[in-house]
């Protein structure tokens, strides 16, 4: 069995084979996780909000009820994990159940720490970011088979336990026969595949194309997933950002065209105008910026740590160890683009400001009385501002 993050894994695991790995510890605290989950009993619409894929879900049977099922949700009087999983399992009266807790991020600052340090910790092992994005998600119940069957998540997934009992059989991308399979229909089949015991001593691995189903038929399993997708789609992002600048109604009338010298037609004039008006001005550029800056400071979570209210900031400042911060000056529009911890805003532009920003991500203690100084003068509200920004980013 390799390591997390050793030689071993980088080479001879990672997108190339469902393993169990070894690993001393699991990231997460068991009352972290439950705070977590207790809000999306709590605050579903925020939740939506901040993130449209931070959704719960659960299935009675093997049936995914229309809307989540309260009793089957983290409540107020759930003290332990253990605690809820007893409660729900009872309220289930025999009957098979899971909850599937999507987008654990924007749930609480602590996870999404969490999610962000193990995103590094796996660059920093392979030596580069997987392509896609990264999603942080909780899967608990008691059920013979997942209950869409054998499937292909497209991302690399590393399942750590809170509560054993689960079994992940995972077959190569080879086998397409498989996809959609439920049981009874792949019994014949699971002597093929590579069983993943998930138990709080290690973690349990399998490839983006790998073809997959879970089992957890005697106990309560509690599994917490990082999954690694494999491809981006920062491009179609993009691209739809330009299609929205260049939409018109379709037409159904053109004017008729007769020999001789052509220019382009009102319709083309405009989408060319447009195109070439969002590219002189910085616009799309900015755009792409803005995209970018999110998804590099929060290590590809594509969504922003969750604010927290800061009353008092300390004079001496560092930025956090985990905390990524990132800027970009625009001359055209005399902006300074501040992103840190998946969040993004702007400030008027000054050298001091950006100077700033350069000695703080220096690593260095920054003290903030300093700021009366008269080189300060003109800067000192911005750089306030931003100080403050970074605060409810949780970055400092």
């Amino acid at each position: 069995m390799f390591e997390l993050f050793s030689e071993g894994f980088a080479q001879k695991v990672w997108a190339k084979q469902a393993a169990e790995l070894s690993i001393s510890h699991i990231p997460f605290m068991e009352r972290d996780v439950l705070d977590a989950l207790r809000q999306y009993a709590l605050h579903p619409h925020k939740l939506l909000a901040l993130n449209p894929k931070s959704e719960v879900v659960t299935v009675v049977n093997g049936v995914r009820s229309p809307q989540p099922l309260p009793n089957l949700l983290v409540l107020d009087t759930d003290k332990t994990i253990e605690e809820y999983t007893a409660r729900v399992d009872q309220y289930a009266e025999g009957q098979e159940w899971s909850v599937m807790y999507y987008g654990l991020y924007a749930a609480t600052p602590l996870l999404w720490d969490a999610a962000k340090q193990f995103a590094d910790q796996l660059a920093h092992s392979l030596g580069y970011r997987p392509g896609g994005r990264v999603d942080i998600d909780c899967f608990i119940g008691r059920y013979s088979s997942t209950h869409v069957g054998i499937h292909v998540d497209h991302a690399h997934n590393f399942g750590f336990t809170l509560q054993d009992g689960k079994t992940m059989f995972a077959w190569p991308s080879t086998r397409r026969d498989l996809q959609g399979l439920k049981y009874p229909e792949y019994k014949e089949h699971k002597s093929t595949a590579t069983a993943l015991q998930n138990r709080t001593d290690r973690v349990a691995y399998f490839p983006h194309d790998a073809f997959h189903v879970a089992e957890t038929r005697e106990k309560v399993a509690v599994n917490i997933n990082i999954a690694f997708w494999e491809t981006a789609h920062d491009a179609q992002h993009h691209k739809n950002y330009v299609t929205h600048l260049l939409r018109l109604n379709d037409r159904t009338r053109h004017d008729i065209r007769t020999s001789g010298r052509a220019s382009l037609n009102p319709d083309n004039a405009f989408q060319h105008s447009a195109l070439s008006s969002a590219i002189a001005k910085g616009t799309l550029k900015r755009h792409m910026l803005v995209s970018q800056l999110i998804s590099d400071t929060s290590s590809r979570l594509c969504v922003g740590r969750p604010l927290i209210e800061v009353s008092e900031i300390e004079n001496e400042i560092t930025l956090r160890a985990s905390a990524t911060l990132q800027w970009v000056p625009l001359r055209e529009t005399n902006e300074l683009l501040i992103a840190a911890n998946g969040h993004c805003t702007n400030f008027e532009y000054s050298s001091h400001l950006e100077h700033f920003l350069s000695q703080l991500s220096s690593g260095k203690k920054l003290d903030l009385a300093k700021l009366n100084d008269k080189s300060y003068k003109y800067a000192q509200n911005e750089i306030l501002k931003a100080v403050k920004a970074l605060a409810r980013w949780g970055a400092l």
